[in-house]
């Protein structure tokens, strides 16, 4: 009996000690059982029809090859170079790509037929097809990439209604130094900072931004007090060096940055940057875009507009946190989308979303070489963006009028508004 009765008294403290911790566990999360039924009960129907419909401007891509450029289409599908490409074919964005395409096309599911098709059908027809499948209203190519047979830009307003150019400033540089100076002297900076902002000058009004690849030659870590005289015996050591001549000096190249962005301050245009992955030409890890806290911290460059370019994947947490500290940092959701898998895709655009402020973030293909990428691109962009807006509703951060207007921003209204496309 007293057995029994101690049981009893046991069983009673521990039911209350059960109750009181569910009282808690509701309180402290009850969002998530708020979430749950949010999840049956909302209805994301229009958000889709939003996404589905909205046509897009592409904030970043580069231009297409001819159908028998020897830039082979398995490099869209993957960043690798070499042996490396061997094994593209093993990764999961290329198998679920591949997939697409061939949907899209027809055919079967194989590299080799799609190849076959594109052959056959030839490259006006296939950019037709995807162009329309993406439902792309805008263009905004940086043609200052190097790929045998690669077509001029004006070739593309058969396929998108508007079309805009970027200039690359590195590539700028090192075209006016290859040319020379018409009377055949030798370059100095003076006579190289002149002939740069001439051309600049000269295209100004042609051009909706400039872009660099500072991260391909030395990395993020701009010195902004590289001197005249340091960049005057870099200029000098490259043209000693390099035939044709190549930027390859830290110097020069933080010099040409820093010239390019007074430009683009000047003139009110804005400065995409390459951040994060790319091929293995790249250090990755300096392209980690926190190394331009100096640039972000200098006030010469503080009423510059900056974009972070590549969801600045695998840095996008990164990228996130400073566009929501510098009213001069944008972003961008290109090239991990569609280079990652589904789960990668979703969560680096998470990422992106987690501290930035929404109307700064923007979307873009990268896409190059394949009109392919301007339909993957595009595709897997609206399924993700659904996916991530949707689960912003489901955990209360948005309602779901509010994700639509998002939804709308993040495709067309933020680029219109930033690039201001009159078009």
């Amino acid at each position: 009996m007293q057995l029994s009765m101690t049981f009893l008294s046991f069983s009673f403290i521990f039911l209350c000690y059960l109750s009181t911790f569910d009282s808690v566990n509701s309180h402290q999360f009850g969002r998530h059982k708020y979430t749950e039924t949010n999840r049956v009960r909302m209805d994301f129907s229009v958000l889709r029809k939003t996404i589905e419909s909205v046509e897009l401007v592409d904030g970043h891509a580069h231009n297409l090859v001819a159908v028998d450029s020897n830039f082979s289409l398995i490099h869209a599908f993957s960043l690798a170079h070499g042996d490396a490409v061997a094994s593209t074919q093993y990764s999961l964005s290329f198998k679920r790509n591949l997939r697409d395409v061939a949907e899209l096309y027809g055919c079967e599911p194989t590299l080799e037929a799609v190849e076959e098709y594109r052959r056959i059908s030839g490259l006006e027809s296939v950019s037709s097809t995807c162009f329309k499948a993406a439902r792309i209203s805008t263009v905004i190519f940086d043609d200052g990439i190097h790929l045998d047979k690669i077509l001029d830009t004006e070739w593309h307003r058969s396929f998108t209604p508007h079309v805009a150019r970027l200039v690359r400033v590195e590539r700028l540089a090192e075209n006016i130094l290859n040319e020379g100076l018409p009377n055949g002297t030798s370059w100095t900076l003076d006579s190289f900072t002149k002939a740069f902002l001439s051309k600049l000058e000269s295209v100004a009004d042609e051009i909706v931004g400039l872009k660099s690849i500072a991260a391909y030659y030395f990395g993020l870590d701009i010195n902004t007090k590289v001197t005249k005289k340091e960049a005057e015996e870099s200029l000098q050591q490259v043209l000693a060096v390099f035939k044709p001549v190549l930027v390859a000096n830290k110097n020069l190249v933080d010099y040409i940055f820093l010239l390019s962005l007074e430009f683009s301050r000047s003139h009110d245009l804005p400065m995409q940057l390459h951040t994060g992955f790319g091929d293995r030409g790249l250090n990755l890890r300096m392209s980690n875009p926190l190394y331009l806290h100096n640039v972000l911290e200098d006030k010469r460059f503080a009423k510059c507009r900056i974009v972070l370019l590549h969801t600045s994947y695998p840095f996008s947490k990164e990228a996130s946190y400073l566009a929501s500290l510098y009213s001069q940092v944008y972003l961008d959701f290109g090239l991990a989308i569609p280079k990652l898998s589904v789960h990668g895709m979703v969560s680096a655009v998470k990422d992106l979303l987690e501290q930035a402020p929404l109307n700064k973030v923007m979307f873009s293909t990268d896409a190059y070489a394949f009109p392919e990428l301007f339909y993957l691109g595009a595709k897997n962009a609206r399924e993700v963006v659904f996916t991530v807006l949707r689960d912003s509703c489901i955990d209360g951060d948005l309602t779901v009028p509010e994700a639509v207007e998002v939804a709308k921003d993040l495709f067309a209204r933020n680029s219109i508004n930033f690039y201001n496309i009159t078009n």
